[in-house]
């Protein structure tokens, strides 16, 4: 895998938005969590256009992407905000082009539509991480969610082991242990590239999973997208993250939803690798960071993560 060079105070990076458009009056508290890190943000043109649920059309948010890649000023890329949308860029992004330019990129939700490609495509090392504007109720910054993407992004050193945030232990599903670059992100996207040259490439690796706010009976029907497309038989370990919003719909012609850790169980059971459980990424606050493409050792026994890599690169 490529990794990008670590991030330096004062670094500009480009603020894209790739998926749904914010109110221009958020983008002060984008442009302030930003510069919290030390790094000065460059909004790029999608920032400030709306087509429906999409910032701006399809080649203006395309043209975004590629140009803060090849733009040497620039030293990192985070997406303003998920949504919708990813997909639709897809045969628009120059991944070749971005082999040669690699910069560390974050985002997750929808972002995980370019996670994908990037890390399978470029080969290039990304970050499931906080968006720009991320100052909401339900996904504050804190202290911890902080701390991790600066440890990410700025630091050259691996992260080491997982440490959860306070009350929220990591679980286990299946025990045993498993080592692979670990991949992923929300579930949605996962299952919307299947069957294109922009899926998720699950073959020995550790296959990071969320979603948020579906039904536990389409979480099934997407969990079994995946099992049928060999997606957990290629597998080498599997961590679920955290599913804020997901029900069981009831009252629908007395249909009642299976719980979802049964829907887990019965889906991967069959299957020999690790399983963990409520690892803090994603639609969540405590949120941590993934550097998606990196090494990881995965102990369901011991119910740890432990990153083996660093995820950038000093000059």
């Amino acid at each position: 895998m490529i990794k990008p060079k670590t991030l330096l105070p004062g670094d500009k990076v480009a603020i894209v938005a790739p998926s749904s458009p914010i109110l221009a009056s958020n983008l002060d508290k984008a442009r302030v969590s930003v510069e919290a890190l030390g790094l000065e943000p460059v909004f790029y043109p999608s920032c400030h256009l709306r087509h429906g649920h999409l910032a701006g059309e399809d080649f203006q948010r395309a043209e975004d992407v590629n140009a803060a890649f090849e733009n040497p000023a620039i030293k990192g890329i985070i997406a303003l905000r998920g949504g919708y949308g990813t997909p639709r860029l897809l045969r628009r992004i120059d991944f070749e082009m971005i082999k040669h330019h690699p910069k560390v990129f974050l985002g997750y939700s929808d972002i995980t539509g370019l996670h994908i490609p990037l890390n399978r495509l470029s080969g290039l090392v990304t970050f499931h991480g906080p968006t720009a504007y991320n100052q909401t109720p339900l996904y504050p910054f804190n202290p911890y969610t902080f701390g991790w993407l600066k440890k990410n992004l700025l630091s050259d050193s691996p992260l080491g082991l997982y440490e959860a945030p306070a009350g929220e232990p990591l679980g286990a599903l299946k025990g045993g242990s498993a080592t692979g670059e670990i991949v992923g992100g929300n579930l949605s996207l996962l299952t919307a590239a299947l069957g294109s040259e922009y899926e998720v490439d699950t073959r020995g690796k550790i296959l990071f999973i969320e979603e948020v706010h579906e039904y536990h009976s389409v979480m099934d029907r997407m969990l079994m997208s995946l099992e049928l497309s060999g997606k957990f038989k290629d597998a080498a370990g599997v961590i679920l993250g955290t599913f804020h919003g997901c029900r069981a719909e009831t009252g629908y012609q007395d249909k009642v939803d299976l719980p979802l850790d049964t829907i887990f169980k019965e889906i991967l059971a069959p299957y020999e690798f690790p399983v963990l459980t409520n690892f803090r990424a994603g639609h969540v606050s405590p949120q941590f960071t993934i550097p998606l493409g990196v090494k990881v050792r995965i102990d369901a026994d011991m119910k740890t993560v432990e990153f083996l890599e660093s995820a950038t690169l000093r000059d």
